[in-house]
């Protein structure tokens, strides 16, 4: 943030993208938009020609203490006092993290989780109260961007170097030791909904499907690259890296880590719409080491929740077209959150504070869901509306459980889909995707087969023969999301890269083993399905 500095390399304020502001002025310029209010700045000399000398009221530390209120919520961010009450049941992340933190400077942790952009799209939702007096700066409490970071970095620094790492598994082993089990940030990458049956179903849902595999093939010479939409430039593996929110709670760089690993290996990533690092950035980011480094310009796609809010969501669509993203998935799985019981507090909240009976909560527990990060009134009719404000730009749906909808998503103009349930973190009990993916196989193979629509999967991937298993049954590419966050957590991008390693040689033993030279050569026909993951649906 603009009062703290940068700390990635020792650069300047501003030179890189996980910085919100690039100076104090620039804070203050925005406050001034969304006031219509002329304020005046203190510091630096610099101050924008759109604002004048008439002052915001000056805040004591000691006042903005005693608002630590459901019924009178203050928080301070870079030197400015805001009154987030009426923000509380609204918060993304849900109302659990802000009041924890109420009459206390969040400088450090907002600029952590949040992308650049996020104070820009909020600030009309927020009361500016005034700016906290020059005194006051050690007589609040400042929260810090990550809680024990310096032991979370020793525990990071005593790690065996990533080419010792053998299977993907390790990494979320790895990553749970270096946040700690009780951390928010592993409770929040670990968590599923209710009981975790759809979480744990998912994992074990390719133990149902086993190899058939052929011999006496040539396989000296083998090709695990893909292409997707359509598109031509060839990607060296058939994954993505799948969205993820908040990914800076688990390392610094955050979703930086997914763009520089992206650039060495071509894979294309899907940037969260709740990335701590905007769009723009990311792109900006991956334009750079392209020009400055010679790496490649892979994908990068735009996952998207649509608001309540809808102009909102435009603007966020309009942005990431803008910054060229060369496809835009929209999940639909999220008209209300699910239960996720690994995120609420426990006794006490991390920081100390009382989850019962405490003056934060007046008695009141915390939700145990999250805001809901999505409008509950989405139709098949967004695909066109999303359409329309990205036109040229394919549309895919992400958050597919039935047969059903792959056939709706298809009709309504998708581009593709994902079988996908959140992680696990949605409706419990729901079919994993590979049942789903068994499901379509045997009752629309020729979508599977249509060269204008796409079809992935994610959820339960742990291995490249999990990979090989969707594409026998004619996926176009398997998605990884919390593997990639756990290993980015432990490594930051040399992580990644390490993880896409272990995959790539795991294909491509794989395809060997099985006979298959190129993924256009993986049939159902190598594989044979075991009783007990699909079902028989209800009629």
């Amino acid at each position: 943030m603009g009062s703290r500095g940068c700390s990635f390399g020792g650069s300047n304020l501003g030179e890189h993208p996980r910085c919100a502001f690039t100076n104090r002025a620039e804070l203050i310029a925005l406050l001034q938009l969304a006031t219509a209010e002329p304020l005046a700045l203190e510091t630096p000399q610099n101050a924008p020609a759109l604002v004048s000398k008439r002052k915001l009221s000056t805040i004591e530390g000691e006042e903005v203490k005693k608002h630590n209120t459901r019924d009178s919520a203050w928080v301070v961010i870079d030197g400015v006092v805001f009154d987030v009450t009426k923000f509380l049941e609204g918060h993304p992340g849900g109302e659990e993290v802000l009041l924890e933190h109420l009459g206390k400077d969040i400088s450090p942790i907002f600029s952590r989780i949040h992308a650049s952009d996020v104070l820009q799209k909020t600030i009309d939702s927020l009361g500016v109260v005034g700016l906290l007096s020059k005194k006051s700066a050690d007589v609040l409490e400042v929260v810090p961007a990550v809680e024990g970071e310096e032991e979370i970095e020793a525990r990071r620094s005593n790690l065996p170097d990533p080419e010792y790492v053998i299977n993907l598994g390790e990494f979320e082993k790895m990553a749970k030791e270096v946040l700690g089990e009780d951390s928010r940030a592993w409770r929040f990458f670990s968590s599923f909904a209710d009981d975790g049956a759809t979480y744990k179903a998912s994992k074990n849902s390719f133990s149902f499907l086993r190899f058939l595999p052929r011999v006496n093939i040539p396989v000296s010479q083998i090709s695990t690259a893909t292409s997707y939409l359509g598109n031509s430039t060839p990607i060296p593996l058939p994954i993505l890296i799948c969205p993820t929110g908040a990914s800076a709670s688990g390392h610094p760089d955050g979703e930086l880590n997914m763009t520089r690993a992206s650039s060495l290996s071509g894979i294309p990533q899907i940037v969260s719409t709740m990335s701590s690092v905007s769009f723009s950035d990311l792109a900006a980011e991956r334009d750079r080491l392209v020009k400055e480094e010679g790496r490649k310009k892979a994908p990068l796609w735009w996952q998207l929740y649509i608001k309540q809010d809808r102009k909102e969501s435009e603007k966020s669509i309009q942005i990431a077209a803008e910054a060229g993203a060369e496809a835009i998935v929209i999940t639909v799985d999220v008209a209300s959150i699910g239960k996720r019981e690994a995120d609420a507090p426990r006794g006490k909240l991390s920081g100390g504070v009382a989850a019962s009976g405490s003056k934060v909560f007046d008695g009141k527990r915390p939700r145990l869901t999250l805001f809901p990060l999505s409008t509950a009134d989405m139709s098949w009719a967004d695909i066109d509306w999303v359409k329309k404000h990205a036109p040229g730009v394919p549309v895919l749906v992400k958050g597919i459980n039935t047969v059903e909808d792959v056939i709706l998503a298809k009709k309504h103009g998708a581009r593709g889909v994902f079988l996908s349930t959140h992680g696990g973190r949605q409706l419990d009990h729901s079919p994993p995707p590979m049942a789903t993916l068994v499901r379509l196989r045997k009752e629309r193979p020729d979508l599977l087969k249509d060269e204008n629509f796409d079809v992935f999967i994610d959820g339960g991937v742990h291995r490249g023969t999990d990979v090989l298993k969707a594409l026998c049954l004619g996926a176009k590419g398997v998605g990884l999301g919390r593997t990639f966050l756990y290993a980015q957590t432990c490594y930051g991008d040399a992580g990644i890269t390490r993880a896409k390693q272990i995959l790539a040689g795991e294909i491509e033993s794989g395809m060997k083993l099985l006979g298959a030279r190129s993924v256009k050569e993986l049939k159902p026909e190598m594989i044979e399905l075991l009783p007990g993951l699909v079902g028989e649906q209800m009629k």
